[in-house]
């Protein structure tokens, strides 16, 4: 499933562009590849530099809309996590409620597959927002380069 997107990526593709974002991210899959994730510092990169030249002159209302899309975006991210128990069960429940309720067998089974369906699609969303060390470590050096340049500006 290439195509789902987490949170992170939709921010930081919005905000620096398909083409940096992409650059980005081959920067990282090296620098990943040669170090221990543990080694890697956020405002040690071309990457922090990059963004740092891009934004350091907007002004303090670009920046704080910038910062508030930011933390949306992390509440977002956050919300996926959270809700996933609630999707298990709501998943759980409705297959059993389907069993019980003894419908037709082609109702029931297209009924199953359709929440299937629903439910596939929470897990990908789920695992693709949990599981995406590199958007995570690039939305953490965006959010240094967008604190720099706030403290730059006060």
């Amino acid at each position: 499933m290439k195509n789902a997107v987490n949170v992170f990526q939709k921010y930081l593709r919005r905000q620096v562009g398909n083409r940096k974002y992409s650059g980005y991210v081959e920067i990282c899959r090296r620098d990943f590849e040669k170090n221990d994730i543990s080694h890697l510092r956020l405002d040690s990169k071309p990457i922090f530099d990059d963004m740092y030249e891009h934004l350091k002159e907007e002004n303090a209302d670009s920046l704080k809309a910038r910062m508030t899309e930011l933390i949306d975006t992390m509440m977002v991210a956050s919300r996926i996590t959270r809700q996933f128990t609630f999707v298990i069960l709501t998943y759980v429940a409705a297959n059993l409620a389907l069993l019980v309720l003894n419908l037709d067998y082609y109702v029931t089974c297209a009924s199953i597959f359709l929440i299937g369906v629903c439910f596939l699609y929470k897990l990908v969303e789920f695992v693709n927002n949990k599981h995406c060390v590199l958007d995570a470590y690039l939305f953490a050096i965006y959010k240094l380069v967008l604190q720099k340049i706030a403290k730059d500006l006060s």
